[in-house]
């Protein structure tokens, strides 16, 4: 006899409800989040015969018993949380409320009725967390450069014309000298040593330190103590940002599976398109199979270009609700 037993997870419990073949409630209770309650559900699960357990999608939570059953050789499924609410409205019309023994239950007859809906967890639920992290790392980065930019335009507004800000060398004489009335002050050996200890993979400083102080003197900049502050912060926001980048993209590429590296390189020949964007594109979409045309593409990520009538080109973004922030962001 088959077992159907669902699992509503919250932070720090998680409840159960075991239902047979012919939909009785075998049993049914709560259990805390910890290593004591995981080995006392298993072995209530070990003295039932075929048994499948099912639980929903929530964030983070249910990663950790989930791992642990899959350990034990219990078979588990993920559920699509938006499925579950619909089901829970089509059976529970005339008592809405909720409840966690409820959703347990609930869970449990979703899998006894839909088995066919079950289906086994990807296997790497982490790839796409890792793809979306540095995504959200990238941005920072972005907003860090931007920021450093404004603080420039009144500490040292000529910078952005004649040197490359975001240069390394640059950055670190920045970091030291705030200003163009600081760099003012400072001595051509002073910046020498600087640029020698920032240079990185034996890349030359595209300027002189006479340059630099040269040009600070003859700079409308303004020292403002506030501004310099916020330069120096979203300088070591940069610092600290980019090298953590490139490990978590060496590390998602060494993820990549074989069978995606010829769709990874296919799509990489796209001018204006890495490797490294490539292989975040592929870890929020899985599979360009999945998608018959450029239109589903296109819907899955929830942007929707459009010309006007009056031949300007514009975008319209259109955020459909199974639309992806994400990749709009990769896409566009």
């Amino acid at each position: 006899m088959s077992h159907y037993v669902g699992v509503d997870i919250s932070k720090d419990n998680f409840h159960f409800c075991i239902l047979t073949e012919d939909s009785k409630i075998l049993s049914s209770g709560e259990f805390p989040m910890s290593f004591q309650g995981f080995s006392e559900f298993f072995n209530l699960l070990k003295s039932l015969t075929d048994t499948i357990v099912v639980m929903e999608s929530s964030g983070r939570f249910h990663i950790p018993l989930y791992c642990f059953l899959v350990e034990k050789s219990i078979q588990t499924f993920i559920l699509n949380p938006k499925i579950i609410h619909r089901f829970f409205e089509f059976i529970s019309a005339n008592n809405p409320s909720k409840q966690d023994k409820k959703d347990a239950k609930i869970l449990a007859v979703f899998a006894l009725n839909n088995p066919q809906m079950l289906k086994s967890y990807p296997e790497d639920p982490e790839l796409r967390s890792l793809a979306r992290l540095i995504q959200k790392l990238k941005t920072e980065l972005a907003e860090a450069k931007t920021q450093i930019k404004y603080c420039l335009t009144v500490l040292f507004p000529e910078a952005e014309r004649f040197f490359n800000i975001y240069s390394h060398s640059f950055l670190h004489i920045l970091h030291k000298y705030p200003s163009a009335k600081a760099l003012k002050k400072a001595k051509p050996e002073w910046l020498s040593e600087i640029i020698k200890n920032s240079i990185s993979r034996g890349k030359p400083a595209s300027f002189t330190p006479q340059e630099v102080i040269q040009t600070a003197k003859n700079s409308i900049g303004v020292d403002n103590p506030y501004l310099s502050e916020t330069l120096i912060f979203y300088i070591d926001k940069l610092f600290f940002l980019e090298p953590r980048i490139n490990k978590l993209e060496e590390i998602l590429m060494d993820k990549i599976d074989k069978d995606q590296q010829e769709q990874m390189k296919l799509i990489s020949s796209i001018k204006g398109i890495s490797q490294r964007l490539a292989g975040l594109f592929l870890a929020e979409i899985k599979d360009i199979r999945n998608f018959p045309n450029a239109k589903k593409l296109i819907k899955y990520a929830g942007t929707d270009p459009v010309v006007k009538q009056s031949g300007k080109y514009k975008l319209r973004m259109s955020i459909s609700k199974q639309g992806s922030s994400f990749l709009r962001n990769i896409l566009f």
